[in-house]
């Protein structure tokens, strides 16, 4: 299964991503946009991995976080990767955060000793949309979305299971590792 690992991000961001998502629309962009209930960060896709590696990758998370500091990182301006001088992915950008940026070692760390490739490069974001079409000036139009900031707790991290379909990319929690230890394994 399509597998990668991530922070929810919860309900607030969620309304913030939906409300990003009609202003955008409304100026005339088109994409493949995130569902609000979809919105997280993440922290490491994983590709395709048979369900039995899954459930090892989910086990060794549990025990390397085990004892991580519960944290928050704040929300910050609206943003984009570009490719050709056209926005690839817009997103909702995450404050520099030294323990976040700690938690995604940890996370590679144990993922390497698994036989994962991670990218060693790390930009924190929370992605809104998939681009397909961009209306002129459109960077300007990007400038004016403005954000609240959000503060947003974290105590675990998840692994999900991400299904491709012409809807959209549908997203289901497999575990969560909880950084007070425990797995919980859901329903999948």
């Amino acid at each position: 299964m399509r597998t990668f690992i991530a922070i929810d991000t919860g309900q607030k961001i969620s309304s913030i991503v939906d409300t990003v998502v009609e202003r955008l629309k409304r100026m005339g962009f088109k994409a493949s946009w995130v569902v609000g209930n979809n919105a997280h960060l993440t922290l490491a896709f994983l590709n395709e991995v048979d369900r039995e590696k899954v459930e090892l990758v989910a086990s060794m998370l549990s025990k390397r976080l085990r004892g991580f500091p519960t944290f928050t990182f704040s929300t910050g301006k609206l943003g984009f990767f570009r490719h050709k001088n056209l926005p690839r992915v817009i997103w909702i950008g995450v404050k520099p955060s030294v323990v976040l940026n700690n938690l995604f070692r940890e996370t590679r760390v144990a993922l390497e000793s698994l036989g994962f490739n991670v990218e060693e490069n790390f930009h924190a974001h929370i992605t809104v949309g998939r681009m397909k079409f961009s209306p002129p000036y459109w960077k300007k139009l990007i400038e004016t979305v403005e954000l609240e900031e959000v503060i947003v707790p974290v105590n675990e991290i998840s692994l999900f299971k991400s299904e491709l379909s012409p809807e959209g990319a549908r997203y289901t929690k497999l575990f969560s590792c909880s950084f007070e230890g425990g797995l919980i394994k859901h329903d999948f």
